[in-house]
């Protein structure tokens, strides 16, 4: 379920179903993760009314809900195991910092390469920021994992300027 909330001016919230991608993941085995993370947030961008990032101070707000926020030692039935420990608090909340504004280098340079995926959807193409345009804007970032049978995760970005 991916959906957007109208809240104040630039306030944007919404909710991405599955696991949030951790940092560094442009062309990792998350790569997946970041284009679903990329389409909610241009969906709800586009559906506030906001035709660009913003560019001002802004808080972070991240919630992750799933069934194994702490027990790393769980043992797997599978890759696709829903109880498996869904990744420490950090690098989850650096990788939502990282995918809400553009990629650090330009394709290319630096051996930055993002995933073949992203050549199939050049509206959230690594160049573009979406919802912030460096991630430096951020000033305050609150984020938390709750225990839930489902796995998911909400953003909200607010300007603070």
């Amino acid at each position: 379920m991916i959906f957007g909330k109208i809240f104040g001016k630039n306030k944007i919230v919404f909710e991405v179903d599955g696991k949030p991608p951790q940092k560094s993941q442009w062309s990792g085995i998350d790569a997946p993760l970041v284009i679903k993370l990329r389409k909610a947030a241009l969906e709800s961008r586009t559906k506030r009314g906001i035709g660009k990032c913003i560019t001002t101070p802004v808080i972070l707000k991240l919630t992750v809900y799933a069934p194994n926020i702490d027990d790393r030692d769980y043992r797997q039935i599978g890759d696709n195991d829903e109880k498996r420990y869904i990744g420490d608090l950090d690098s989850l909340v650096a990788g939502i910092c990282d995918y809400l504004s553009r990629a650090p280098e330009e394709p290319g340079r630096n051996n930055f390469v993002p995933s073949p995926l992203f050549d199939s959807e050049p509206e959230i193409a690594s160049t573009i920021p979406l919802i912030i345009n460096d991630d430096s804007q951020i000033k305050i970032i609150k984020a938390e994992k709750i225990i839930s049978e489902k796995t998911y995760y909400i953003v909200e970005i607010e300007s603070i300027s």
